[in-house]
């Protein structure tokens, strides 16, 4: 097989070849994939009624509370607003602490080079 003709044929047909399996794996992906069972999704929380909010003048009571106090109900408020967006129970998690974020990066919550990056477009 010295011919350079047969040589140059032969590879071309090997490409072709080739190129047509790629073509028939590639669509046999959605046979394949449509044969298997689509995961079912648990259904979604419902969504909260929109109520509407009044002014109401600040009660005694409220103003006297502790930080304890203040802490718990921040944790609660916490929890329940990770629960509607995750679309779980309360009970299936817990937050374990709140904790202030540092105020060294003036408010930033941005990798460094950003923060140059603002401070010089000032």
């Amino acid at each position: 097989m010295t011919n350079p003709w047969m040589i140059m044929l032969v590879g071309v047909i090997t490409v072709f070849v080739a190129l047509f399996l790629i073509i028939l794996f590639l669509l046999g992906f959605p046979k394949f994939f449509s044969a298997l069972k689509k995961k079912e999704h648990k259904k979604l929380a419902p969504l909260p009624e929109i109520v509407e909010v009044t002014k109401k003048k600040a009660q005694a009571g409220l103003l006297s509370q502790s930080p304890a106090e203040d802490d718990e109900e921040l944790i609660a408020v916490l929890t329940a607003a990770v629960a509607a967006a995750r679309g779980s129970e309360l009970g299936s998690f817990a937050i374990a602490q709140v904790k202030q974020a540092a105020a060294e990066g003036g408010g930033f919550n941005t990798p460094v080079w950003g923060r140059v990056e603002r401070l010089s477009r000032k």
